[in-house]
């Protein structure tokens, strides 16, 4: 069998009808870039668990999530140091490779302790993180 043999048939579907199969084909395959986005923000971002009560909570989760996204996408294009040794994670990977998933990982094992969704509070529908500079008085001062 040649390289470009056909294996089986195929039933391609488009919405315009000007398109040959070779253009259809291709222009599916541009999809690719922007579907392992949302795997990855609905498998490793927590989106498919964005059950929140109101559009505008909903509106901020989303906003939050993505930003998130881009400043480790981000990351994956500084040549720094310090942005490699969040990489160093996984000893067996051969040159510990830069990437976005690899940063993200190893800031996962830097911050799994701090317990996020305890500081939010239900009955006031507030975020209040613990005061980490001491006592209430010491962070009014320093406000």
């Amino acid at each position: 069998m040649g390289a470009h043999s056909i294996r089986g048939r195929a039933l391609l579907l488009s919405t315009d009808a000007k398109l040959t199969p070779e253009q259809i084909i291709e222009a599916y395959g541009e999809r690719w870039s922007i579907e392992s986005m949302f795997n990855q923000l609905k498998l490793s971002w927590g989106l498919k668990e964005a059950w929140q009560q109101t559009r505008q909570t909903l509106h901020r989760w989303v906003h939050l999530t993505l930003v998130g996204y881009g400043l480790i996408q981000l990351l994956g294009y500084l040549d720094d140091q310090t942005v490699r040794q969040l990489c160093c994670h996984s000893p067996w990977r051969k040159d510990n490779p830069t990437t976005a998933g690899q940063i993200r990982k190893g800031l996962l094992l830097i911050f799994h302790h701090v317990p996020v969704r305890q500081w939010w509070n239900r009955k006031c529908r507030k975020f209040e993180p613990p005061n980490w500079r001491g006592s209430e008085q010491d962070a009014a001062i320093s406000v």
